[in-house]
Order: C-alpha cells, then structure tokens, then sequence
C-alpha cells in the first residue's frame, strides 16, 4: 500500500467536505435538494433505507434491514419496529415525541444497535446524499432555514414544500441582530460533519452518582468567567451550550441506563421530546 497516497486521497476528501458560503447559496441548494434540509428522524430513516431492504428475509414477512446486516443476528423483528419508530417520526406523526427506549437482557444487541446508528450517521453525512449543513457561528450547529421569520415560513412551504421546524438558539438570534444587523442572507452557513469524538451531531450521557450530577451536563452551563465582560447571566454570549442535548441537535443522542437517572433529567427529556425544545433556567427555550 501507497501510504503517502493514501493520506493525499484522504487529505482531498477532507477538503471535499470543507464547503463554505452564505445563506443565500444554503437557500439554491435546498431548492434543488429538500433531503438537505430533512429532521434528524428522517435522516436516520433515510440511512437506513439508502443501505437496502430485503422483504421477507428472517421471520416470515419481516423485511431484513442490510444496514444491520453483519452485526445483528436473530433480531429481526426488533430492528422492525426500530425501523417504524424512524419512519413514523420521518412522517411527522405523533410518534417523534416519544423517546425510543431500547429494553432486554445483557447482550442482547441493545448497545450494539445504537453503535451501529452513531458509526453509520457519522458516515453518512460524510456522504453526498446525507450532507450536513449548520449556520456557521452556531455551536448547537442550526439547521440554516431557522433564520426565515415564523411569519414567512408558511409561503415558504407552500411555495416549496419544505417544513421548516425549530427556532434560533439564543446565540443565533444575538448574532443575527448584532453581527448581521438582520441580514439573514448574508449569514454564513458550512457543511457539518456528525462525528461523537468531536462532539458535533452524536452525544452520549453516562449516568454517574445522582447526588453529583448536574443539569448542566445535559443542557449547557454559564461560563461565570464572561459576567464581568457581557454584565448579565442571562445574555447568550455567557452561555456554554455544551451539554450533551446541545452538541446532539439534529443528530442522535444516547442515553445511559435512562430509567436510573435523577427525575430532574427526565424532566428535561420529556420537556424536549413533547415540545422540541431544551428549557433551561437562563432562556425560555433553545
């Protein structure tokens, strides 16, 4: 093997997925490509099936999911019903607001499915049919499309059957109104690339001991450092939105042994799963 090539190769698909540009150039792409601006079920979904189905493969009538294939065995069912949560959600029913909760004894290829949807996200918006991209300052990484006022959205799918849901964490809406002084189409917008080792797209929280586990490890945290330099808690700026829920929108986020946790973090989980948004003490939702 070439060694030195090989880095070259990987160098330039690196570079491939480094693409930059403003709202406006965001906007011609999703015209020509809604998938783009597709919500994480769908995505998920999406993967799913782009890796093929066979009918019937297994247990009689269930179909037989070849983006499982290698690495589940004798679960053939299951990965149905995981698959119709996915595609249910896709459809915008009233399914996504539930969270899917995977149950069953120790090996049971719980931990293993959800590996296999991390890995395969990962590798997927690395590809052109799952391509990511975010509002360029954002650390939550923003679906682009948040910038277009409530009041202009429904035109907006009328005219181009795009659904536009979710609205500008507090340190978007800050840089629009200061940085942009409003000009959403000159907003920057880059290609993201899921990864849970760069924590962007992929989160996964540990229960630890509940008498020391913070909130804060789900939803951010005021960096007490910037008070004196911003004057004010409350001001977006001050805030680190790197909890665990922030770095996983519009990606996946595992949660460890969830029915163990401390009540005051299911609240939190079921505040964002019932209403889409993450609440927490300084904003009234991001």
């Amino acid at each position: 093997m070439d060694l030195i090539k090989k880095l070259e190769e990987y160098r330039a698909q690196e570079q491939s997925l480094s693409w930059e540009g403003t709202f406006r150039d965001y906007l011609e792409m999703v015209k020509a490509s809604p998938r783009i601006a597709q919500l994480a079920h769908a995505r998920l979904f999406d993967m799913i099936m782009a890796a093929g189905v066979e009918p019937g493969k297994g247990a009689v009538g269930v179909p037989g999911y070849h983006f499982f294939d290698g690495e589940i065995y004798g679960l053939e069912r299951s990965l149905q019903q995981v698959v119709e949560y996915f595609n249910s959600a896709a459809q915008r029913l009233e399914v996504r607001k539930r969270i899917l909760l995977l149950m069953g004894p120790v090996g049971g290829g719980k931990s293993t499915i959800v590996s296999l949807l991390k890995r395969g996200l990962e590798a997927y918006t690395r590809s052109e049919r799952g391509a990511v991209y975010a509002i360029a300052s954002c650390t939550m990484h923003e679906e682009p499309l948040h910038l277009i006022p409530n009041e202009l959205r429904e035109d907006f799918m009328r005219e181009y059957g795009i659904y536009i849901e979710g609205d500008l964490c507090p340190q978007c809406r800050f840089d629009l109104d200061h940085a942009h002084e409003g000009h959403i189409e000159k907003v920057p917008v880059k290609r993201i690339v899921f990864s849970e080792k760069k924590r962007l797209g992929i989160g996964t929280f540990t229960p630890s001991d509940p008498k020391s586990q913070d909130i804060s490890e789900l939803t951010g945290s005021i960096d007490l450092s910037t008070i004196g330099e911003y004057g004010s808690e409350s001001d977006p700026r001050a805030y680190r939105f790197d909890g665990e829920l922030n770095i996983a929108n519009r990606g996946l986020m595992e949660f460890i042994e969830m029915l163990q946790v401390d009540e005051r973090l299911l609240y939190v989980l079921l505040t964002l799963s019932q209403e889409q948004h993450i609440k927490t003490g300084r904003f009234s939702m991001i």
